[in-house]
């Protein structure tokens, strides 16, 4: 089953995703996510599944089973380092509320109270606004790691953090053309709207 699901046969995938439920939950339980719920693990555990899935080489003499409990739990590990380095952004962006006040007379008296609740307006996303985006994200994650290959997946990495096709081509060794190649399958799998052209 784990070939004809490396192969892309959705039906075999979501069998085999059925089938680690029971140890998928089993490790979940020993996590804990300060930003998130059970669910949250499941889901990550899940994308280490289907890593593992793709990624599994029967000839290296490893047992699936083992291999795929290496990979959830590289995946929740991972997840928890990126939710505990997201809960000390906000103290290390901080600054003194009146640092910002344009006009002297804000920092005094009224003038002060008149900057506050200009400050402390709340604009931020509403909670199904916040769900709405985790879920293009969640959709967006499993389309990177189960539809792109290896490489595709280095092109897009390397697109998203602004390298231009001849940084990419140095770094990866490729050609420009396996480069433009490349970002072109990647359109056409997850979408054109997660990556910028050249």
């Amino acid at each position: 089953m784990i070939n004809i699901s490396q192969r892309g046969d959705e039906l075999a995938l979501n069998q085999l995703i059925k089938l680690y439920q029971g140890i998928i939950y089993f490790i979940c339980e020993k996590y804990f996510l300060k930003d998130g719920d059970k669910e949250d693990l499941y889901q990550e555990a899940t994308i280490g599944l289907i890593e593992a899935i793709k990624a599994y080489k029967a000839e290296n003499g490893k047992k699936f089973k083992n291999f795929a409990i290496l990979c959830i739990t590289r995946e929740l590990d991972s997840c928890i380092k990126r939710s505990n380095r997201k809960k000390h952004q906000i103290l290390n962006d901080a600054i003194p509320i009146y640092a910002c006040a344009e006009k002297e007379d804000e920092r005094m008296g009224s003038g002060y109270q008149n900057y506050l609740n200009r400050i402390l307006k709340d604009d931020s996303p509403s909670p199904e606004a916040l769900l709405v985006e985790k879920e293009t994200i969640n959709e967006l994650l499993f389309k990177v790691n189960y539809a792109l290959s290896d490489m595709e997946k280095q092109v897009l990495k390397l697109r998203i953090n602004g390298h231009s096709y001849n940084e990419i081509t140095l770094k990866l060794n490729l050609q420009n053309k396996s480069v433009d190649n490349a970002v072109q399958r990647i359109r056409k799998k997850i979408g054109n709207e997660y990556i910028q052209t050249a």
